[in-house]
């Protein structure tokens, strides 16, 4: 099969396209920059770099693709960057490109909590809005769509997992309130195996719309635990030390700039406490999901 996967430099991105192209599938990855294009080759991809993606470039990059795996996203407006032009804006360029190069099936990710837009408040922002209405304009084209909604994604080249583990090294992990709050983080090896597998399949396949989840629902308290656990397994000097802050502290924080890097749409996406039923992946794979401890392992020998 020809792919064509937007956002290929990314980490998602990156592994589809070495994961496509084990595969034996002729994968181009759409990116921006040279930089980016090195990425998509070194990733064993054909980059084509189009600096500003408009329709008739986008069409001219998907001639001859079976399938458009659409990952070029926002998840914070940075930079000059709009949610309405990146998330919105993006998708709906891509979709008019599809038609003229005659592609026929998209494949997007979303986010996991687009489903509870206006029923909880962390899943009620900026950034839910905008992935809500792509999916929207997605589910409302003449493109056969498969819509995933991921959760935390981990696997080598993450940024989670670095992160921690520097912040261990240094001492103390900083975590806003109890912890509590749930998330169900995915193998990277596993996501882009089920990119693969929802581009291939039938056409008229059900599902079109998966949770992209693991099989561990975990609150972060729990994930911090076992991140620190397998790294120790690893070899690490990871002695878990926890300082508590308030949540209304951690939201101040992001909202003047910045909480670890978190603006408040980022902060609500790991604190909206959103986990889901694995087993539609695992039918879609037809086989079980990597372990939570196994995912983070992957994660951790490649820091």
């Amino acid at each position: 099969m020809n792919l064509a996967v937007t956002g290929a430099n990314g980490f998602v991105g990156r592994h589809v396209v070495a994961h496509a192209a084990e595969a034996g599938w002729t994968v181009s990855g759409i990116v921006r920059s040279a930089a980016a294009a090195r990425v998509v080759s070194t990733a064993g991809g054909r980059p084509v770099e189009i600096p500003e993606p408009n329709v008739e470039t986008l069409a001219r990059a998907l001639e001859g693709a079976d399938v458009v795996v659409h990952l070029a996203q926002i998840g914070a407006e940075r930079g000059g960057q709009t949610y309405e032009a990146v998330n919105v804006g993006l998708t709906r360029r891509l979709l008019e490109a599809c038609r003229h190069a005659g592609v026929p099936r998209a494949l997007f990710f979303s986010g996991l909590g687009v489903a509870h837009y206006g029923m909880k408040s962390r899943c009620t922002n900026p950034y839910f809005l905008s992935k809500l209405t792509a999916e929207n304009r997605l589910m409302c084209s003449d493109r056969e769509t498969v819509i995933f909604r991921p959760s935390f994604v981990v696997g080598p080249g993450d940024a989670f997992v670095p992160a921690v583990l520097a912040a261990i090294a240094g001492g103390e992990v900083e975590r806003p309130g109890d912890g509590a709050y749930r998330m169900q983080p995915i193998a990277v090896a596993d996501a882009a195996a089920l990119v693969l597998a929802a581009a291939s399949r039938p056409s008229g396949g059900f599902p079109s719309v998966f949770d992209l989840v693991g099989p561990e629902p975990v609150s972060y308290a729990q994930l911090l635990e076992h991140l620190a656990r397998v790294a120790r397994i690893a070899g690490h000097d990871a002695t878990l030390r926890v300082r508590e802050i308030p949540i209304a502290e951690a939201d101040r924080r992001a909202a003047s700039g910045g909480y670890q890097g978190m603006l408040p749409d980022e902060l609500d996406c790991l604190l909206c406490d959103e986990v889901a039923d694995a087993s539609p992946l695992v039918s879609l794979l037809d086989r079980p999901l990597t372990p939570l401890d196994a995912a983070l392992g992957a994660a951790v020998r490649a820091v």
